[in-house]
């Protein structure tokens, strides 16, 4: 059965494209940090409303800090969609991010093996959260020199997709859409000796369940699965924007072993979970996340 839009949704699709546009080339008019502002204001006071992102952040929030202040609970949901316009308009600004980027140092003891494994041609399966910009870490290898597939959810908006696609394109590497194709073109460049980034913090329609944050989540477990096809390493990997709203602390942890991949993927969901604690406005609570 076709899933094509009908003409009038194909119609707002357009128009919200066009606005979309629209809003991409005023803040290009501004200086990059200016620029960064401008759209975390906007993500904070008029899409986060709009949308409904505000509102599911504070839901998240209530859940998982239910002893929280109301008042900390909002200021977090404040941060963490500041975070989502900043990382929005980050990714349609590739050349300066890219400048900006490489000025940073990866830190951490993942980095090592990391380019021990390069060097030996090994595949490497990076993974982490919504946190920060994760597609930060993935710029500053590419400026390493690695070489690094992802798979992205293809936008229900055809029109604001087809930029999408090409933005994050330009970052390291191909991307490959969710679906059988797609999945069998990213498992192709991994045997061909390619990198991966993979994101497993999102609601996972066949995953399996995995506590996440006090709650159970439907978790994907693709990025444990490869790590052992392709008797890779799996590292986690961290962006932490800092109070200067334009850089980042880069950072790779330790290789998470080998093991079941549900003792895997439970490993590196309590990492991402450190995180969300000590600085819980970095991570995209807009998410439905615990969607069972």
């Amino acid at each position: 059965m076709s899933t094509a839009p009908t003409q009038s949704r194909r119609f707002l699709f357009w128009i919200e494209d066009l606005g979309f546009r629209g809003l991409i080339r005023a803040l290009h008019l501004l200086p990059y940090e200016r620029r960064l502002a401008t759209m975390g204001w906007f993500a904070r006071k008029v899409i986060g409303p709009l949308a409904g992102y505000r509102d599911r952040a504070l839901k998240n929030l209530a859940m998982v800090y239910p002893d929280k202040p109301e008042a900390e609970r909002r200021a977090i949901a404040d941060q963490a969609l500041d975070t989502f316009g900043r990382t929005l308009i980050e990714n349609y600004s590739r050349p300066e991010f890219r400048a900006r980027i490489a000025k940073h140092t990866i830190e951490g003891p993942g980095l090592a093996v990391a380019l021990e494994a390069q060097a030996q041609g090994r595949t490497v399966i990076f993974s982490s959260g919504h946190f920060g910009n994760h597609e930060a870490t993935r710029t500053a290898l590419d400026q390493a020199g690695f070489t690094i597939g992802a798979i992205y959810r293809p936008m229900k908006n055809p029109f604001v997709n087809r930029h999408y696609v090409e933005s994050i394109s330009e970052v390291s590497g191909p991307v490959f859409p969710r679906g059988r194709d797609g999945f069998k073109g990213f498992m192709d460049f991994l045997g061909n000796g390619g990198h991966a980034f993979l994101l497993f913090d999102v609601h996972a329609v066949k995953g399996q369940r995995l506590p996440f944050m006090g709650h159970e989540a439907s978790t994907a477990f693709s990025a444990a699965d490869l790590a052992l096809r392709f008797d890779g390493l799996l590292i986690p990997y961290f962006n932490t924007r800092q109070p200067d709203g334009v850089t980042f602390k880069i950072e790779l942890e330790e290789p998470i072993p080998h093991g079941d991949p549900r003792d895997m993927m439970t490993e590196l969901t309590s990492r991402l979970e450190a995180r969300i604690e000590r600085d819980p406005g970095q991570w995209l609570w807009i998410h439905r996340r615990w969607k069972l």
